[in-house]
């Protein structure tokens, strides 16, 4: 249960850091290939994302013209956008530039998706912590009732039973 806690955690801190760094990467995509515009973004990129993106780079130097390479990362994570986008920038790298200003389109689209995404994450973390913010002297108070309220009873059935006991 643990491991699902913190891989959901992981999972939402990934895709808080993907919008952000595939919007750099296609800044860079404007003077660099593929390959350089990745390796250049690696040292300002969140470090969520830093491990991955180095295998992302081994994999690439291994086999650059294959899908798989690219298709690969943050896949443990399923998010499809970030698998969209990692399609694209393989068809970038396929075709040169020659269709690269329609497919860096369609990047910025996905971009903007997984902003919004990261935006939902976002506010229902903080509608989360608000709702908490009320919730838990709510609950403390209920508790402390429902602990008087025990104690009171038990007060009360011994003092009736005292009572009783004297007028045998």
């Amino acid at each position: 249960m643990g491991y699902q806690i913190a891989k959901r955690d992981v999972k939402e801190a990934v895709y808080l850091a993907l919008p952000g760094w595939f919007m750099e990467l296609a800044l860079l995509l404007q003077n660099n290939n593929v390959q350089v515009s990745i390796e250049k973004s690696k040292n300002s990129a969140p470090p969520v994302l830093r491990y991955e993106i180095e295998c992302l780079e081994e994999r690439l130097k291994k086999t650059p013209e294959k899908l798989s390479a690219y298709t690969e990362f943050c896949k443990e994570f399923d998010v499809p956008e970030a698998q969209n986008c990692m399609k694209m920038l393989h068809a970038v790298a396929e075709m040169g530039t020659g269709d690269a200003v329609t497919q860096m389109n369609h990047l910025i689209m996905h971009v903007n998706e997984m902003q919004n995404r990261a935006e939902e994450i976002r506010n229902g973390k903080i509608a989360f912590r608000q709702k908490m913010i009320f919730s838990y002297p709510v609950i403390a108070a209920t508790v402390k009732l429902l602990i008087d309220l025990t104690v009171g009873m038990i007060m009360m059935f011994h003092m009736l039973g005292s009572m009783g006991g004297a007028v045998q």
